[in-house]
């Protein structure tokens, strides 16, 4: 359709811009799509995604396109660009503003010099980004592994443990499920921290520099276990699935407990690095 003077409509224009930009977007989403078989569907989608932020096709604070637009621009159902993008936002990578739209955040909180969580390269020289979000803080009296090592025990009257749940992202392939405990009546102040402060924290770091408590011992144990029902939420685990666990006991030079902690690993093609030498 043309106007008075011969030229393209405004309507005619916005069509083929539209169009332009739906090329462009199944173009860039099928070059970063995974290959291989066995990948669901959401995650195929939501490493393409990844893949064009981390190029730079979106910033930070720019917003990406409609579920509908990206439905429309892709082979995935309106149902697995709702999956998708509910990853990106419980890995952090986009925030949803009600009425807005989703945007990319300003950046993640990728954890300093992982301890726990090495999985070793393609190369097998270096060890994969870790990314973390915290899912959940409390005080409890709960008994669990943890109670005899943190003098926890049977004693109604011993002390609460301060728990600090957080998911932790291996390069954005998959996640692990981390149950972080101290001693309420040593390291109560992890209570009012804002836990954005918690977020990519190295723990142990933050024991030795904030409360003086530096781990010099480690002992750690595996053993491979069926996931109770708040693990294979939290890792989004078919029923009857099965995870590594890796318990972690930390002691200062002396031999006095300082933390415990669980982290809960899926199946994966990844070599995890395991070392109780501390390096300071």
């Amino acid at each position: 359709m043309h106007g008075p003077d011969g030229g393209e409509t405004m309507e005619t224009a916005n069509a083929s811009g539209s169009k332009a930009e739906s090329t462009a977007l199944a173009s860039a989403l099928q070059r970063y799509r995974p290959k291989g078989d066995g990948i669901a569907k959401y995650v195929q989608l939501r490493q393409a995604l990844l893949g064009a932020i981390e190029d730079g096709m979106w910033k930070p604070g720019e917003k990406l396109p409609t579920e509908t637009q990206l439905a429309s621009a892709s082979p995935f159902s309106l149902g697995t660009v709702q999956s998708a993008y509910r990853s990106l936002v419980e890995h952090g990578v986009v925030v949803r503003i009600q009425g807005s739209g989703t945007f990319v955040t300003e950046g993640r909180h990728r954890m300093d010099a992982p301890w726990h969580c090495r999985f070793l390269d393609d190369k097998g020289t270096g060890y994969l980004p870790v990314y973390t979000k915290v899912l959940a803080r409390e005080l409890t009296g709960a008994r669990g592994p943890w109670s005899d090592y943190l003098g926890q025990g049977s004693d109604p009257a011993a002390p609460d443990i301060v728990r600090i749940d957080r998911k932790i992202s291996i390069n954005d392939e998959f996640d692990v499920y981390s149950r972080f405990l101290v001693r309420a009546d040593r390291f109560g102040a992890l209570m009012t921290k804002p836990l954005r402060q918690l977020e990519g924290m190295n723990f142990k770091m933050l024991l030795s520099r904030e409360f003086g408590t530096p781990v010099t011992r480690l002992s750690q144990t595996l053993s491979v276990r069926e996931a109770v029902p708040e693990v294979r939420k939290v890792l989004e685990l078919k029923p009857h699935s099965t995870v590594t666990v890796l318990d972690i006991s930390a002691a200062t030079s002396g031999g006095e407990p300082v933390y415990y902690q669980e982290l809960y690993i899926p199946i994966n093609p990844r070599r995890l690095y395991v070392d109780d030498t501390i390096r300071r």
